[in-house]
C-alpha cells in the first residue's frame, strides 16, 4: 500500500471497536488513509478508539500557555509568545543546588528518556511517522536551549507495527524504564490504554484517539477531543449560504472513525438548520463516485459536506462531480482536506472549495506571522529534512511542548508525580500559538477555527483575522 500521511486536525482515526490483540483489517488499513477534528473521520475522546533510537539535541523553554483568541468574536492568537505563565525563567540549567539527580524511572543527574509509541511499519508504512518526527525535532529544539535544569531529553521511538497487542506490550515493557510517554499517535491507543490505566502515576502526553485513551485519569492532550462538534464554523456556512443548506449531500468512509465522528458533526448541523436528502456510506476501496454525483443532482442537492471523507476520495469525488459538469452552491471539506496532496491530485476540481481547520497553517502560510509555525518548520526541516510536514507532527510537537512546560513548572527534582500535578494545572494551552485555546487538564476542546478556501491553486485564508482564528461559537456535546 502506497505511503501515505493525510491532515488531520483535532479528531482523528479512532478505532474504538479494534479488539486488542488482533490484527487490523484491510478496511480498517485503509481507514489510516484519512482524519481531523470535525472535518476527516475521528471520534474523539467520547468514541475514541520497536525501534529504540534518541531524540537530537532538543530545545526552547517557550511555554505554550496563554489566552489567545477568547471566545466571542473573531479574534485569535497573535502566535509565537515566548513565554507563558507556566514557563519558570532560568528552567533550562541545573540551579545551583543541583537538580536532584536520579529522581525518578528513567531520570539522571543528566538525561531525562521519553517514549513516542505510533504506528511506524505495518500495512501503511510510516503512516504516523510525522508524530514521532515532531515529537523528536522539539525534543531537539529544547535541547539546543540547554534541556530542562540542566538535562537532556531523550526519545525512545516505538513502532506498534499497526497491531493491538504490540502497542500494548510496548508500552508495558517500557513503563518501567522512561520517565514518561509523549507525542504518541496509534489507531491503537486503546490497547495501550490499559497499561496507563493499570499505572496511573505513570505520564501520558498525546492526544488521544480512543475512548479509553481519552478517559485516562493520566491521559493529557495537547489538542482534547470530545464527540460533538464547535458550532462557529457551520453558522459561518450556514449565514453565508442560507438557503442552500436544507438541501445537503454527504459521503462518509465506511469505516469506525469516520462514522462515529459523523455522528456527532450531523447531529450539531442538524440541530442547526441543515437537512441532509442524500448521504451514504463509501468503501475504503472505492473509487468511482459518480453514481452519487448523479443522484446528487438529481436531488437538486445546493451543499455538499465531505468533512467526514479521506483525502484522495475527497480528490475523487471532485473529480466526479467536475466529470458531470455539477457543481453545488459550496462544498466544504474538512482538517484532512488540508493537505498538499489535495492539490497534487485535483488542484482545478476543487478550485474553490471551502475547508475549516483548527489551527494556524502549519504546511507554512502562516509563517511570517506566527512564531510558532516558523520554529516547527525550521526544527523539522532540520531533524527529517526528507519527511513531509502533516498534521501528525504538529501533534507530536505540541505535546512534546505540553510535556516540557509541564516539566519545567513541575521544578529541577523530576519526578512523575509532580509532572502529573503540573499537568493537572494546565487549563489553558494554545500551543504557543499554533493552536486556539484548549483546556488539556479538564479534556476540554478548544472552540475556534480558520476558514480557508482553495483560490488559484492554493489554500487561503478568508474572512478570518490576518494573524488569529474566529472565536465565535461553542462547542456542542454529543452523547455517543
Amino acid at each position: 500500500m502506497r505511503r501515505s500521511r493525510v491532515v488531520v486536525l483535532g479528531m482523528v482515526l479512532a478505532l474504538a471497536t479494534a479488539a486488542c490483540g488482533s490484527r487490523a483489517t484491510d478496511a480498517q488499513k485503509l481507514e489510516a488513509l484519512g482524519s481531523g477534528r470535525n472535518g476527516g473521520g475521528g471520534a474523539g475522546n467520547e468514541n475514541l478508539a520497536g525501534v529504540e533510537g534518541s531524540g537530537g539535541d532538543s530545545g526552547s523553554a517557550a511555554a505554550a500557555n496563554g489566552a489567545n483568541g477568547a471566545t466571542g468574536g473573531a479574534t485569535g492568537a497573535a502566535g509565537g509568545k515566548a513565554a507563558g505563565p507556566n514557563n519558570a525563567a532560568g528552567s533550562n540549567a541545573a540551579p545551583a543546588g543541583g537538580n536532584g539527580g536520579a529522581t525518578d524511572v528513567g531520570v539522571t543527574p543528566t538525561s531525562l528518556s521519553v517514549a513516542n509509541v505510533s504506528i511506524l511499519s505495518g500495512p501503511v508504512p510510516g503512516l504516523f511517522k510525522g508524530a514521532e518526527n515532531g515529537t523528536d525535532a522539539f525534543l531537539a529544539y529544547q535541547n539546543s536551549q540547554g534541556g530542562v535544569y540542566g538535562r537532556k531529553l531523550n526519545l525512545v521511538q516505538l513502532d506498534d507495527q499497526f497491531d493491538c497487542g504490540i502497542n500494548k506490550s510496548l508500552t508495558q515493557a517500557n513503563a518501567a524504564k522512561v520517565f514518561a510517554f509523549v507525542g504518541s499517535f496509534s489507531l491503537y491507543d486503546n490497547c495501550g490504554a490499559d497499561v496507563f490505566n493499570a499505572n496511573p502515576g505513570l505520564p501520558d502526553v498525546h492526544n488521544a484517539l480512543s475512548r479509553e485513551a481519552g478517559h485516562e485519569a493520566n491521559n493529557f492532550s495537547s489538542q482534547p477531543l470530545r464527540t460533538g462538534s464547535a458550532t462557529g464554523e457551520f453558522q459561518y456556512f450556514k449565514n453565508k449560504f442560507p438557503d442552500a443548506i436544507a438541501n445537503s449531500a454527504s459521503l462518509i468512509g465506511d469505516v469506525q472513525s469516520a462514522r462515529d465522528s459523523w455522528t456527532g458533526i450531523s447531529k450539531v448541523m442538524t440541530d442547526m438548520g441543515y437537512k441532509f436528502t442524500y448521504t451514504r456510506l463509501y468503501e475504503p476501496t472505492e473509487t468511482d463516485f459518480t453514481p452519487d454525483i448523479v443522484q446528487m443532482q438529481s436531488k437538486g442537492v445546493k451543499s455538499l459536506i465531505l468533512v467526514s471523507a479521506d483525502v484522495k476520495s475527497i480528490a475523487r469525488i471532485a473529480q466526479a462531480a467536475d466529470q458531470q459538469h455539477w457543481h453545488p452552491t459550496f462544498t466544504l471539506l474538512g482538517a484532512s482536506a488540508y493537505d498538499r496532496t489535495l492539490l497534487d491530485l485535483a488542484k482545478t476540481q476543487v478550485e474553490g472549495h471551502w475547508l475549516y481547520i483548527p489551527a494556524a497553517m502549519y504546511l507554512g502560510e502562516d509563517r511570517s506571522w506566527n512564531k510558532e509555525v516558523d520554529l516547527f518548520q525550521t526544527w523539522l526541516k532540520r531533524t527529517h529534512p526528507q519527511d513531509p510536514v502533516d498534521l501528525f507532527a504538529v501533534y507530536g510537537w505540541e505535546s512534546a511542548r505540553l510535556f516540557v512546560q509541564a516539566l519545567q513548572a513541575a521544578g529541577p527534582q523530576a519526578k512523575r508525580a509532580t509532572l502529573i500535578a503540573a499537568l493537572k494545572n494546565i487549563h489553558q494551552f494554545d500551543g504557543n500559538g499554533m493552536y486556539p485555546v484548549g483546556d488539556p487538564a479538564g479534556k476540554g476542546p478548544p472552540v475556534c477555527y480558520v476558514i480557508l478556501r482553495v483560490q488559484g491553486g492554493q489554500f487561503t485564508r478568508v474572512d478570518d483575522p490576518p494573524n488569529g482564528f474566529r472565536c465565535d461559537g461553542q462547542y456542542q456535546l454529543v452523547q455517543p
